[in-house]
């Protein structure tokens, strides 16, 4: 049985090379770049390029990245092992050498005896014809060719595919202060409207509105407007690729592009403050921010309509400048740019994450809807067990156990909200709350936790060393029952 590959940047690499070396199969990696290489490939022979030296992050088990790859070293990743062999000093982080750490990777799959190289577009997946692949793994990455990702839109659906990202920040609930921040939603409509409202919801289960969800909202006066508008327009922005051109749906807007356009825009737009009440005051606010969950009974916030191009440094700088944001920590940072991914949760089947639309089509990397090099991997990595535990061994592999960090990232992809669906790294805010069970199982070996006053929040670090426990004891569980 042969397993074609489309695409050899990391997901890709890692998703040939364990379907190769692990299972046995024969694989065609089918790599474009050596004769149409996309704007942000410099190399054109080299796979799984990276575009600085320390993208791999932090190696530390009290870092969800950390913890990602020493999962990825259990499964027997490539990108481990060369990242190992190509190391330069950078303390905590995972620095390589760029060139060392590709060419690496490079030189192993061209020389592999079960894999074919093949420098050839793929324009249509229709190309791949039944009876050649028993199963085909799209790892083509954010800028996907055009033909092709018309193709997949075509396949999977007009609504699926997108092509430019727009991300807002997610926030660390623990460091928002709530005795600033407040609990409530716009009080927009006539109680006729309401009333009608809750039988749609008593119908349906979820509300028929985007302000009917429960958000927490940031109250500002008009001189705190004034100032975080002038910020905004201040602030340092990423300057746009070559290849990327700065057009944005008018729903998407960066927040300083709305903040340039007048002074007031954002008080009419997502800082609106009607219908919210300061319950400090008992009067609307002059501007509103709303946060709002990531998912049921999290502890990490979205901030509505803040996607922005400002740089990461400006924006914990100038958001912290809200009203119950001076002390907040940032699971994941804003961003806009050119990206094309499908919306996951709706296409793909949740016992083996192959698309429903055609059972032997798997997505990996960053179009599936994750982000990052190491997360593009490390789906790369398990798509590549997944379809080695179909194929070779004829029995489905079951997917790690959530709060794991594959887990995590696995439940980002299947279950995610599809009208808020957006590519997501791995943070601490995927993971759930830990149960008092295992706390108090861990309180029998910690005398810290042992010591803890009852209900009193954990200090950040010890809270980080427990969640990495329960990861660390659920993925060994799930590899010893399932990768048999």
């Amino acid at each position: 049985m042969k397993v074609a590959v489309i695409g050899a940047g990391l997901a890709g690499s890692e998703a040939a090379w364990v379907l190769a070396n692990t299972y046995n199969l024969d694989v065609v990696l089918f790599e474009m770049k050596s004769s149409t290489p996309t704007p942000a490939q410099s190399e054109p022979h080299h796979f799984a390029e990276l575009v600085c030296s320390n993208s791999l992050k932090s190696k530390s088990r009290l870092n969800p990245a950390g913890i990602l790859k020493m999962e990825m070293q259990a499964l027997g990743s490539l990108l481990i092992r060369s990242a190992q062999q190509s190391e330069v000093p950078a303390g905590e982080a995972l620095a390589v050498d760029r060139e060392l750490f590709s060419g690496f990777i490079t030189r192993t799959l061209r020389n592999h005896p079960k894999i074919t190289v093949v420098e050839q577009q793929i324009r249509k997946i229709s190309w791949l014809s039944d009876s050649d692949f028993a199963a085909i793994v799209i790892a083509t990455g954010p800028l996907t060719a055009s033909e092709l990702a018309e193709d997949l839109r075509l396949m999977t659906g007009s609504n699926a595919l997108y092509f430019y990202d727009a991300i807002a920040p997610i926030i660390d609930g623990d460091t928002i202060d709530h005795s600033i921040a407040f609990y409530a939603n716009r009080k927009t409509r006539t109680a006729r409207r309401d009333s009608e409202l809750k039988l749609v919801q008593d119908m349906s289960g979820e509300p028929d509105n985007e302000e009917s969800g429960h958000y927490l909202n940031l109250p500002l006066n008009k001189d705190e407007y004034i100032a975080f508008v002038e910020a905004l327009k201040a602030g340092e922005k990423v300057p746009y690729h070559d290849f990327e051109e700065p057009r944005f749906f008018n729903g998407c807007q960066p927040i300083e592009v709305l903040a340039e356009s007048g002074e007031k825009t954002l008080s009419f737009g997502p800082m609106k403050p009607m219908g919210l009440d300061d319950p400090r005051t008992g009067r609307r606010p002059y501007a509103a921010v709303q946060l709002r969950r990531e998912k049921i009974g999290d502890g990490s916030f979205n901030m509505v309509g803040f996607q922005t191009r400002l740089k990461w440094p400006e924006q914990k700088r100038i958001f912290r400048m809200l009203p119950g944001l001076a002390n907040a920590e940032f699971h994941r940072m804003g961003s806009m740019h050119r990206n094309t991914y499908l919306v996951s949760p709706r296409l793909v089947n949740r016992d083996d994450l192959a698309l429903l639309c055609n059972s032997r089509v798997w997505l990996a990397g960053q179009i599936s809807g994750v982000e990052g090099y190491v997360e593009s991997a490390a789906m790369g990595l398990l798509v590549g067990h997944i379809i080695g535990h179909k194929l070779s061994r004829n029995i489905n592999l079951p997917l790690p156990p959530p709060d794991t960090a594959l887990g995590c990232l696995v439940a980002h992809l299947r279950d995610s909200d599809v009208k808020h669906y957006c590519p997501m790294n791995i943070h601490w805010g995927l993971f759930s709350e830990m149960s008092q069970e295992f706390l108090a199982d861990q309180a029998k070996v910690i005398p810290e936790l042992a010591a803890a006053k009852p209900n009193k929040k954990l200090d950040k670090g010890l809270k980080r060393s427990l969640l990495a426990n329960r990861a660390e004891a659920l993925f060994s569980a799930w590899k010893e029952s399932s990768l048999v």
